[in-house]
């Protein structure tokens, strides 16, 4: 492999890991202080808050469908 191959894998390698990096800390600052049902304002947000901020405790019967009130089944 020559040297200007190594370099530009070595810089797309960087950018992938960066813009991970960048979607990970974008998706944990969004993930905010709620932690019920009764906070949360559509199925929508109770199923961010499930899915990327790990809050089970709003699928209380673990069917994949939080905030039953909300998002119905």
């Amino acid at each position: 492999m020559t040297s200007r191959k190594y370099i530009y894998l070595l810089i797309l390698a960087s950018s992938i890991l960066f813009a991970q990096n960048i979607k990970k800390e974008k998706e944990e600052k969004e993930c905010g202080d709620k932690k019920t049902c009764k906070q949360m304002k559509s199925c929508e947000e109770a199923k961010f808050y499930l899915e990327k901020c790990g809050l089970k405790k709003l699928d209380k019967d673990k069917d994949g469908i939080p905030c039953e009130s909300i998002c119905g089944k």
